[in-house]
């Protein structure tokens, strides 16, 4: 096996911001590998593009553009690196193009097989949405095709394939043109993050009475946002003085409120927006959490809400099937099941404070499990496994 540091590029086409999901799984490893002695830099799209795009169009634009800038990148530093960890997509070109001779790694945020399975069977979006000009259909259709095509290229050129979940590797698996040895590798949270919240959840005989139920999530289809209203209504059928809370929807309040079809009510709460630190404190008085998620690579606010005490309630989906198997009677259930969202929700609200307790803890232990530092470990023996094979292969056909 390889042994000593690693000098890793990290890429990806979005900003280095830990508020967007996909960015927060290379800036948590980042600091990780750096602080076990690793090398790591980062090319990210405000690197290839440092100026802000002057409109919708041109941020689309860029997205196309930026394997062609990654590529002109590694091209230029390839051999400062020994490993490249890239988003699926962004760097669909062959090893010899690049002239690199390490490891590419194409790792997965939630593969995009399954998210266009998703949209295909989701239901059409309304007449109102389905609205504009023609010209502008057909760029975002071309957007989309050219961004499956990397996708797909880039399945094809890498040597190790990363995914966060047992079921996307199901999915590759499936593949039988796919020479890429993929392996799974989970997300996590820092074990400071898990420490501030876990302490600053409030006890268990202040939460329960609370009968607080809190999203964490961005407001849409995927995410739930067509079920909500009757998840709401449901719950207040048996509940009526449920408080709902929801976080970093990334929407005005008026857009949630209008999607629930609900008038002016104090039940509701939204926060377009938080900053990471301030999570622990807005979770701290819940007493439940509801992940209406249809697909998803893992779930970190699945993990984020678990490792606050709060049992949470998701769909029977890839990430959150894995995080919450061992609790899959008790917070698990089919797609769309609102009725049984309602009933999951009734049964935590009618525990005793010793059983919530006892819940609580066991989802804690749940999040803990899933720790950054410990991922990234893992993360690089596999790495320094898998450049040892390529250094075995190069000497192979060296010598015929």
């Amino acid at each position: 096996m390889k042994s000593g540091p690693l000098r890793i590029l990290a890429l990806i086409n979005l900003p280095w911001d830990s508020r967007l999901g996909a960015s927060r799984v290379w800036i948590e490893l980042t600091k990780e590998w750096e602080r076990a002695g690793h090398i790591v830099e980062k090319y990210c799209l405000t690197d290839a593009y440092p100026r802000p795009p002057a409109s919708r169009a041109g941020s689309a634009f860029r997205q196309i553009l930026f394997p062609r800038k990654a590529a002109a990148y590694v091209r230029a530093n390839a051999h400062r690196f020994d490993v490249i960890d890239c988003l699926i997509g962004t760097l669909p070109f062959s090893k010899s193009s690049l002239h690199f001779h390490g490891l590419a790694v194409a790792r997965s945020v939630g593969l995009f097989r399954l998210y266009d399975r998703f949209l295909r069977l989701a239901s059409p979006p309304s007449p109102a949405q389905s609205k504009g000009r023609w010209f502008g259909r057909i760029f975002h259709r071309l957007i989309e095709w050219r961004a499956r095509r990397d996708c797909e290229r880039s399945l094809r050129t890498c040597d190790l394939l990363n995914l966060p979940n047992e079921d996307e590797r199901a999915e590759i698996g499936r593949d039988r043109s796919l020479r890429a040895t993929s392996i799974v590798e989970p997300y996590g949270l820092s074990d400071e993050f898990l420490e501030s919240l876990a302490a600053a959840a409030a006890p268990a005989a202040v939460r329960l009475p609370r009968q607080k139920i809190c999203f964490v999530g961005m407001w849409g289809p995927r995410k739930g946002s067509r079920e909500w209203s009757r998840i709401v209504s449901a719950i207040w059928e048996r509940y009526p003085k449920t408080e709902f809370l929801f976080l970093g929807t990334m929407f005005d309040e008026a857009v949630v409120r209008a999607d629930l079809g609900l008038s002016e009510t104090r039940r509701i709460t939204c926060r377009a927006t938080f900053a990471g630190a301030e999570l622990p404190s807005l979770l701290a008085d819940c007493t439940l959490g509801i992940f209406p998620s249809h697909i998803e690579g893992f779930g970190l606010a699945v993990l984020e809400q678990l490792a606050a005490g709060l049992p949470t309630i998701a769909y029977d989906v890839p990430g959150p099937r894995q995080i919450l198997h061992s609790q899959r009677d008790r917070l698990l259930t089919r797609i769309g099941d609102v009725s049984a969202i309602a009933e999951r929700a009734s049964q935590v609200f009618s525990l005793k404070v010793a059983e919530y307790e006892a819940l609580s803890a066991n989802c804690v232990a749940i999040a803990r499990g899933y720790r950054w530092r410990k991922i990234a470990e893992n993360t690089i023996r596999r790495y320094q496994a898998a450049l040892e094979s390529l250094d075995s292969t190069a000497v192979r056909k060296e010598h015929g």
